[in-house]
């Protein structure tokens, strides 16, 4: 994979500089969550791949929702819900990080607004043919918000655009898209194997992936929490009918009172 396009980390000193393991970078990823399809099922859940087809993971929540409502139309009768996941988790299945392989093709999607909008402007000429298989999965950042605690990295465009505007820089002096775009791939390699200060990398989530992962959230919990409710209802009928089978057992052979 090529390094030459990733962003380069502030400098704060020789003893800093040293290169990311695996297991740090995907655990910078994780910060971020993407979506796939889960067929519900009693006490859990798996994950849902067509026939023939790939487990996807979808870095956008309005993609996410968009494949939900396909899949939900071409098989009715399946209970099929949208599970957040770990980015890192979904990067290392799709790579192949740590051994890590799903038994299905995998893919990973980044969001298709800015794909169509950005296409390959953070990955070099050289490597475009190479990533063509998988797409582009674009990131951005900007050397001016950065400082010694924090690299902030972005899905969209959009969230970059508001957090310049919101350090009070003008939108007209945000560097052209090629000076602020990278790749999800590139990056990472150079992480494991440049040697920079790559440990105030903050990759941060779409607002809109929060939202939406809040909202899968609240409605595990309360499934959960009717599944909780069920059990102790059950519970309360099995304990009654365990007492009235005591009472019955208890009292079968008492003789029934003289008749006067």
């Amino acid at each position: 994979v090529p390094k030459a396009a990733a962003p380069q980390p502030p400098d704060s000193g020789s003893s800093q500089l040293q290169c990311l393991t695996q297991q740090e970078a995907l655990t910078k990823l994780d910060r971020v969550s993407v979506f796939n399809i889960v067929v519900e099922k009693p006490g859990g859940r798996d994950v849902f791949v067509p026939q023939g087809g790939t487990l996807d993971f979808f870095a956008d929540a309005d993609d996410a929702r968009a494949a939900l409502a396909a899949a939900r139309e071409a098989n009715p009768t399946l209970p099929l819900e949208l599970e957040a996941a770990p980015l890192g988790r979904a990067f290392s299945i799709v790579q192949g990080l740590f051994g890590i392989r799903a038994p299905m093709r995998s893919a990973l999607h980044f969001s298709k607004a800015v794909v169509d909008d950005v296409g390959y402007a953070g990955v070099p000429e050289a490597a475009r043919e190479k990533m063509a298989s998988a797409g582009p999965w674009p990131l951005f950042t900007a050397d001016a918000l950065r400082s010694p605690g924090a690299i902030p990295i972005f899905l969209s465009r959009e969230e970059l655009n508001a957090c310049w505007a919101k350090s009070g820089r003008s939108l007209d002096s945000l560097p052209p898209l090629e000076e602020c775009a990278t790749d999800l791939r590139i990056l990472i390699a150079s992480t494991l194997s440049v040697a920079d200060n790559w440990q105030p990398l903050l990759f941060l989530p779409p607002k809109s992936t929060t939202l939406l992962e809040k909202e899968l959230a609240q409605k595990r919990e309360r499934q959960e929490q009717v599944m909780l409710n069920m059990q102790r209802a059950k519970a309360i009928v099995d304990a009654e009918d365990a007492s009235a089978q005591v009472h019955l057992k208890v009292h079968a052979d008492d003789e029934p009172p003289a008749l006067r």
